[in-house]
């Protein structure tokens, strides 16, 4: 493939980029409505479909301009900024995932809590009623007056709850391991930097003439103030 073939595939992902940066935002706009529904809206399960669907495109794109890559490097005609612009692209895109990842788990977290709470609050007004029933109406508390009916309802709340609790759990589980990967993110591109930085020719020999100059200087500098001192001194 040609430098103009990179060049299109490339444009494509910049474009897929800027949709994906509107639609994340637009996605985590839905954080503050999931205190009051206990369902996603068809608009979020909208975006969110939309969201995965670029990514995944993303992800096509960036192994179309490795394949080129691969195949142009015995020509020599992919230069080392396009070798760069690849991996930028590929960390953008790992970006995208984890805040993909990170609302829709955030949106996940919520609803669960209020869909707990909801629950609580259904079974507090359910026994506030039964109760409130149960001195005036004849065969009103024929359920509240079954001990295997009342055993079996609080089973299955009590089962409700450690389900929510388990999704709950799983949750944090997923954050604590998000925040593992990115910190060995940062280590990888902590190395690939220094790496980078050790393969350019002469970046050493550079730095050691700066420091030795940059010294050279310090000592000038101090020479001169030790010698105003001394001259203060003898006028």
């Amino acid at each position: 493939m040609s430098s103009s073939s990179f060049s299109q595939i490339r444009s494509q992902a910049l474009s897929l980029e800027k949709q994906t940066e509107s639609l994340l935002s637009k996605y985590s706009q839905y954080q503050q409505s999931s205190s009051q529904s206990l369902e996603s809206t068809e608009d979020e399960s909208h975006t969110k479909q939309q969201i995965n669907d670029i990514l995944g495109k993303r992800t096509t794109i960036i192994n179309k301009l490795n394949r080129i890559s691969e195949s142009s490097i015995n020509e020599s005609s992919l230069s080392t900024s396009k070798l760069q612009q690849i991996s930028r692209h590929r960390e953008i895109l790992q970006d995208h995932w984890r805040a993909f990842n990170r609302i829709t788990s955030q949106l996940t977290d919520e609803r669960n809590r209020n869909n707990l709470l909801f629950s609580v609050q259904s079974d507090i007004s359910y026994h506030k009623q039964q109760h409130q029933r149960r001195p005036g109406q004849a065969g009103s508390t024929e359920i509240n007056d079954d001990p295997n009916a009342y055993i079996l309802e609080e089973s299955q709340r009590a089962d409700n709850v450690n389900s929510i609790a388990d999704r709950l759990l799983q949750g944090a589980m997923n954050t604590r391991d998000e925040l593992i990967n990115q910190r060995q993110f940062l280590q990888n591109a902590q190395v690939r930097i220094m790496s980078s930085l050790q393969g350019v020719p002469g970046i050493n020999v550079l730095i050691s003439k700066i420091n030795t100059r940059r010294k050279r200087d310090t000592l000038i500098l101090a020479s001169v103030i030790a010698i105003c001192i001394v001259l203060l001194f003898f006028v």
